[in-house]
């Protein structure tokens, strides 16, 4: 009788734990940036799991560094930080990217310099459009970005549109209010009928990107699909916005 109320006990302990872990809310920003789908703020984390299959993988930590002057400009940029913790093929150990809104879009810039002086250098022409402000469902949009810093050499164009996905798990949580953008990259020097690249991005609102999918047409690259997953994520909130408008 001792043992099997022994184990009756432990079950319980397990049940109370897996309960309590279920209902422990995932952290999402606050004030304002709760309603944004890519809310950025000073002292944002998020961390990731990188896989290009189910025997390589490795995890991705982002952090959001705030807004810095840019050389040569009166526009501010937001700096975040990606470092990877181990090696995969094609991924640098660490990079900086920028991020700003202009005309109701979020925009990427893919490289950056930040110099000793805390101003930041930007390589490239144009930042590309990821993710309108207000998205909806069906909505739809392309862009073009020059690659290099001399016009017309390298330019590449991206098409993308929005889906409702509604509620959606990854490993750190269910997330409701979540949209995927479907995206591609192209370079009609390359092929006119395929794109260079195909992304889906699942972005949950308050909280940013918690899913993507990277597909790699090209065939000259070892890699034809990278996974990336939330893990965890927690937001230090800063004074004001710190993206730049």
């Amino acid at each position: 009788m001792a043992a099997m109320f022994r184990s009756f006990v432990v079950a319980l302990s397990l049940v109370a734990a897996v309960t309590g872990c279920a209902s422990t809310p995932v952290p999402h920003a606050a004030g304002a940036a709760a309603r944004e789908y890519f809310p950025l703020l000073p002292g944002a984390h998020w961390v990731y799991e990188l896989s290009t299959g189910p025997f390589s993988s490795t995890t991705l930590d982002v952090t959001a560094r705030g807004e810095r002057p840019v050389r040569g400009s009166t526009t501010g940029i937001f700096v975040v930080e990606e470092r990877v913790s181990g090696e995969m093929y094609g991924l640098e150990p660490s990079g900086l990217v920028g991020y700003r809104v202009t005309d109701g879009w979020v925009t990427r810039v893919s490289a950056l310099e930040l110099g000793s002086d805390g101003v930041v250098r930007v390589f490239g022409r144009d930042g590309i459009s990821i993710l309108p402000l207000e998205p909806t469902h069906g909505q739809r949009w392309s862009d073009q970005v020059e690659v290099f810093d001399t016009p017309g050499e390298s330019k590449q164009s991206w098409t993308a549109s929005v889906e409702n996905v509604g509620r959606l798990r990854v490993a750190a949580g269910t997330f409701d209010d979540v949209i995927l953008v479907r995206s591609e990259q192209w370079d009609r020097e390359w092929r006119e009928n395929e794109p260079l690249h195909s992304y889906e991005d699942y972005y949950a609102r308050g909280v940013g990107l918690i899913r993507s999918v990277a597909h790699n047409h090209t065939r000259f690259l070892p890699i034809a699909e990278v996974e990336q997953e939330l893990l965890e994520v927690s937001f230090e909130a800063g004074p004001g916005s710190a993206v730049a408008r």
